[in-house]
């Protein structure tokens, strides 16, 4: 599930193979498991065929030679049909017991879970809250419930600030203590860097949870608040915190609540707060936009509307303060795209105001917004301030708005209230324009962002003139000014056109699209990603029969398969014909009528005596012998012993044959998988290939080999059953045949129904896990908007469908019993019958052979035939796996030996792109015929706005998408003619979703230990993510005091680096990470590849300035100076000292040059830009340094 959910960071960093390598090692411990399971199943399946046998023998030695009694026919074979009905019980006893032991796991692990701390109910931690206020009061918050302290749980090693698990950080040198500025009083803050003391010091060591501590803060209802701060000190968690998802340890929260009959008065709206205040609970009228985007996997409509009846005046307004109108010009069928799980068809930007939109769009009164600016451009970022957050209109009247940025420049002057937090603790609060009073605002930004004064600075005259009430720097900072809609917003942003519009405009294109190339996909025209899941049809093929076949071994496995079940059935057969004799020789018939002819009288007798000749005895002294109870009790129990031993070679075949099969189907599959195109993975959910790796692939292990192992059996039985009776009675030949034609009859009706209700049923599990894996992903989200029943509803209807079909399959399985057994039943009458009107010629014992072997023959008739049902059934599962077989690959992942780059390439990473024309869908270009150079370690800067391809060409450069006409050459080389994973092991990209997995530090930087751990280090360091005395380089104490007299910012966060061990353990997704650091562990991959060409897709977009800036020193430094970079960025100023700046738009090139010339031109396009971001001035004398 891991590496799916991952699975564009796998392929962007051509880690596939070796993925796949850890996989196989894993599945092959299973494997493992699997001997073992079969083991005890086999030592099961001995005692079960010897236990009755014994009892069986010792019944008859009791009734034979203690008592003195004579063995008859009656006796002898009601009391075998009798045995052999204990030991098909004792069967099912086997079965039921290992059944009940795989469900007592379950339920173990289900008890374990559900015996786990919750999350306290946010009811539990909210203050009586009469006069609707929001914020904390003495507040002292965790990650970490008491449970998990009191077991132990504390040892975690890693941190977090806007984590929603368990993490750990250095401790925080600054003493708890009131907040440095409250809004009730005008006290002077202290400097940070005066409560570093040597007792922290001393304890730099130190870790603890991450916790928020003495949070005093109120945030005004209906006002705008921002909440500050570096990367990891704790804003999203403050966040998190209000909406429940903390532990409150002390203090109380202050949430507005919403009362059921308010709740009532909102429809369905409020379904769920009208369910829970019916049980004496509030809800909060919350609504939560969280850093990283969750969506839904359908259509853009349904992820704004999330549940709300449809507004069409309301739906229009808040696409457009939302600034997504012009996002869906571009994309196929407008609002009614499918955006893929988890938004994988949209950018970083849309996907943030998608969730923006959602928000804004519900009728919640408190909008919680976790940083939703960093991922657009400036000019976006302002129109969402200035038309969304800051809007007099209807939409947002009297709605309470919090919102986390790292742009406090461009949202202070418009802010109620702020707060500022390092390390856990509110540094700052209160309204602006108070702190601007008490002159602490300047000094306390500068440590924020130490680039806030001079991007103020640097504002162009017109912004300079639009700013006169506030003044040039932070010192005259009016709350109250510039609330105006910024007259130069583009056009495409305040579109005001319908969406009605739209849609006809769009049917034209498809119109012409189609017309143009026939072959189109109209599903993708129409912007259906997700494709119905394919299900087979009729009869299984015989393909996939072979396939399976020969998987497990072949024609030789399958022959030695069968002699080993032609074996099993003459012990069985053998066994059985003792007793016969044993009966005629106490009728006095011996062994001269029909039953002498037989093979097992031949053999058993012939083998006697040759024995006794060689040894020198009198056959006649060893008559009695033979005659006596216990000769025959004696082979009865050789031949059982030989075929309970013989079970085991049996079961070691099924064994090998069952693992061979599913360790190479699942080989075969993961490979497919592991290269299938892009596209599959867009559009296929996750829950549909796990349920092929789980379900599927469980079917094949356990279930599949076994049933056809049983089939064969029963057809060997059969088989020799039939010979058996017709050559002792020939005219049973005739009913046999008829039982058989109404068998088969009855059973190719069951098939047709079964065979596809068994389709269904293995397809309808795909939904059940995508959707429980989207609830758990957007569980934050989920409970905040209170529609947790809604989901719980469709997860249960889901479930209730698939076991809805499973019950139909097991009546229908019923049905086919019931039928059969009474065909069976009729036809042992028959030949009870029979045997009554031939009583002249048939004696005792070969009446109770023959009506032993009749029932024998249609009980082996139905499992034979049931079994076949079976088996066409459970070979779905090997269909369902064989259509993933087929699924389309990417290109060869390894170069051919011709093509094959030498070790050292790339060795300057020189770029050449000539004419290159991309396309998501033929005939749809997304990049225009674009040529560009690139000199070695040239520093570019890729800016444009969203959809003007800047992503789409690095996944170019990197061949997640193929380019369709033109060509790339890195270092002379033309990329197409390598193999992916040589090309992309030799690029590194720092995307701006970064994926971690679950593991240490060291295991998500350096996945296959390739590097040094003082390697690791010195990244970590670069990317402060380590404490310094940790770095192989400086010594943490001497610097952090240092530093203490100077930045006390910067000595506090050297102190609080997030890391203490390459060890450390990171959650699932980086989850016990924010964003923000988990983009600097991405960075710090990046630094130990040291590849020749690196690509930063917004790599920085979530990380406060100043980190920003620090890193991009580190960019610029020695680490990537013989590195060629591409930085697709939005802040303007992390690229406006690059060499050179490439200006995309709608896929074309439209400026390439250097950021000073771009400057120059008064109508250029980057000018535009940088004119709009509010900083021109600063941005143009960076250029001129």
């Amino acid at each position: 599930m891991e590496v799916l959910q991952g699975i564009k960071a796998v392929k962007l960093f051509g880690w596939e193979s070796r993925f796949m390598k850890n996989i196989a090692e894993q599945h092959d411990k299973q494997l493992k498991y699997s001997w073992v399971i079969f083991a005890w199943r086999t030592l099961l399946c001995i005692v079960g065929e010897l236990m009755p046998v014994t009892v069986f023998v010792l019944i008859l030695y009791m009734y034979t030679v203690v008592f003195g009694n004579k063995l008859t026919a009656e006796i002898a074979f009601t009391s075998l049909s009798v045995f052999d009905t204990v030991y098909y019980a004792i069967l099912r006893v086997q079965h039921y017991f290992t059944n009940f032991t795989d469900i007592s796991v379950s339920i173990n692990r289900i008890n374990t879970y559900l015996g786990s701390s919750h999350i306290q109910d946010l009811e539990e931690r909210v203050a009586s809250n009469t006069e609707n206020m929001l914020g904390f009061e003495c507040a002292d918050l965790e990650w970490m419930s008491p449970e998990e302290k009191n077991n132990g749980n504390a040892e975690s090693n890693t941190a977090s600030s806007g984590a929603n698990n368990t993490t750990t950080r250095v401790n925080s040198p600054v003493t708890e203590q009131t907040p440095l500025l409250s809004g009730e009083s005008s006290s002077t803050p202290v400097s940070l860097a005066a409560n570093v003391s040597s007792a922290s010091l001393a304890k730099l060591d130190d870790v603890l949870p991450f916790s928020l501590k003495g949070i005093d803060v109120l945030f005004p209802i209906g006002g705008f608040s921002i909440v500050a701060g570096p990367t990891g000190s704790g804003k999203s968690s403050l966040l998190s915190a209000l909406i429940g998802e903390m532990t409150l340890t002390r203090g109380s929260i202050m949430v507005p609540t919403l009362d059921s009959k308010i709740a009532s008065a909102g429809g369905s709206k409020y379904k769920d707060i009208v369910d829970i205040a019916n049980e004496g609970l509030a809800l909060h009228d919350i609504a939560y936009v969280a850093q990283e985007p969750w969506l839904r996997n359908a259509t853009i409509r349904e992820n704004i509307l999330f549940g709300e009846t449809y507004e069409k005046e309301r739906y229009e307004e808040v696409l457009r303060v939302c600034a997504l109108k012009p996002d869906l010009r571009i994309l196929p069928a407008g609002d009614e795209t499918e955006i893929g799980e988890r938004g994988v068809t949209l950018s970083g930007g849309q996907k943030q105001r998608l969730t923006l939109a959602r928000a804004v769009y519900s009728r919640h009164r408190i909008l919680l917004i976790d940083d939703c600016l960093s991922a657009v451009d400036a000019h976006t970022g302002k129109h969402i301030l200035m038309e969304c957050l800051l809007s007099s209109t209807k939409l947002m009247q009297g709605r309470t708005r919090v919102l986390i940025t790292h742009h406090v420049p461009m949202c202070l002057p418009y802010a109620d209230f702020m707060v500022m937090l390092n390390n856990g603790r509110v540094v700052l609060k209160g309204a602006p324009q108070e702190l601007k009073t008490q002159g602490v605002l300047k000094s306390l930004l500068k440590e924020l962002d130490s680039s806030s004064e001079s991007a103020d600075k640097g504002k162009s005259p017109a912004d300079q003139a639009d700013d006169k009430d506030k003044g040039k720097d932070i010192d005259n900072i009016d709350a109250t000014a510039g609330k105006s809609v910024e007259k130069d917003m583009v056009q495409a942003v305040n579109d005001t056109k319908s969406e009605d519009e739209y849609t006809k405009e769009r049917l034209q294109k498809m119109t012409e699209q189609q017309s143009v190339d026939p072959n189109t996909d109209l599903g993708v025209l129409q912007g259906i990603l997700v494709e119905e899941e394919e299900c087979g049809e009729g009869q299984v093929k015989f393909e996939v029969w072979t396939t399976f076949m020969d998987i497990c071994g072949g024609s030789r496995y399958w022959a030695l398969l069968m002699v080993t079940a032609i074996v099993a059935e003459l012990f069985s057969t053998m066994k059985n014909y003792a007793i016969r004799l044993w009966v005629s020789s106490n009728d006095g018939n011996g062994s001269d009528n029909v039953a002498s002819s037989l093979y097992f009288s031949m053999t058993m007798d012939g083998a006697t005596d040759k024995m006794m000749h060689l040894s020198g005895i009198s056959t006649d002294r060893v008559m009695p012998i033979k005659n006596s109870p216990t000769y025959w009790l004696s082979i009865y129990m050789f031949v059982s012993t030989l075929r309970a031993f013989w079970d085991i070679i049996q079961t070691y075949y099924v064994c090998y044959g069952g693992i061979r099969a599913e360790r190479d189907i699942h080989k075969k599959l993961l490979q497919t998988v592991m290269h299938a195109t892009p596209r599959f993975f867009d559009s296929t959910p996750v829950g549909r290939i796990v349920n092929r790796f789980s379900g599927d692939m469980n079917s094949i292990d356990q279930t599949t080999i076994s049933n056809l192992m049983s089939w064969l059996s029963s057809f060997v039985t059969l088989a020799m059953t039939t010979v058996i009776i017709v050559s002792v009675i020939p005219i049973f030949a005739f009913p046999a045949t008829v039982i058989v034609i109404a068998y088969a009859s009855i059973a190719h009706y069951y098939l047709a129904m079964a065979r596809e209700l068994k389709r269904i049923q293995s397809a309808s599990m795909s939904p059940v896990i995508s959707a429980f894996s989207e609830m758990i992903n957007g569980v934050t989200v989920i409970r905040t908007f209170g529609v947790k029943s809604h989901y719980i509803k469709e997860v249960l209807n889901r479930v209730s469908n698939s076991n809805r079909l499973r019950f139909m399959l097991m009546v229908g399985s019923q049905w086919l019993e019931l039928r059969m057994y009474t065909i069976s039943s009729a036809f042992t009458l028959i030949c009870a019958v029979f045997v009554l009107f031939n009583a002249s010629w048939v004696d005792a014992g070969l009446a109770g052979f023959l009506l032993t072997y009749a029932t024998s023959f249609s009980s082996e008739t139905f499992w034979a035939i049931h079994g076949y049902t079976s088996n066409e059934q459970n070979m779905s599962a090997v269909e369902r796996v064989m259509q993933y077989l087929k699924i389309d690959q990417e290109a060869a992942s390894e170069s051919t030996p011709e093509n094959k780059p030498s070790a050292l390439w790339p060795k300057t990473g020189n770029v050449e792109i000539e004419n290159l024309v991309a396309e998501y869908v033929p005939g749809v270009p997304v990049l225009h015929g674009i040529s560009l150079s690139v000199c070695h370690g040239e520093k570019i800067g890729v800016v444009g706005r969203t959809g003007a391809g800047k992503s789409t060409m690095s996944l170019v450069l990197l061949r997640f998408i193929e380019a369709s006409e033109g060509r790339i050459m890195l270092d002379g080389v033309d990329i197409s003619t390598i193999g992916l994973e040589d090309l992309r092991r030799n690029i590194t990209i720092i995307p701006q979703d970064p994926v971690l997995f679950n593991g240490t530090v060291r295991y998500n930087i350096d996945p296959f230990e390739e590097y040094p751990d003082e390697l690791i280090w010195d990244a970590l360091r670069r990317t402060h993510l380590t404490h310094e005395q940790n770095s192989q380089t400086t010594s943490a104490s001497a610097s952090i005091v240092e530093d203490a007299n100077t930045d006390g910012n910067l000595a506090l966060e050297r102190m609080a680096g997030i890391f203490g061990s390459l060890d450390d353990e990171i959650k699932q997704n980086g989850q016990s990470l924010s964003l923000g650091q988990r983009q600097l562990v991405a960075m710090a991959r990046a630094l130990v590849r040291r590849s020749k060409l690196i690509i930063m897709d917004e790599a920085t977009a979530s990380v406060d300035f100043d980190t920003d800036e620090r890193l991009q020193r580190t960019i610029r430094g020695y680490e990537f100076a013989n590195s060629t970079l591409f930085c697709i960025a939005h802040r303007l100023h992390t690229i406006i000292d690059y060499d050179r700046v490439l200006v995309l738009d709608k896929g074309k090139v439209v400026e390439f040059d250097t950021p000073k010339n771009l400057l120059r031109k008064k109508d250029g396009v980057f000018r535009s830009m940088c004119e709009k971001t509010g900083e021109y001035e600063y941005l143009a004398a960076t250029t001129n340094r």
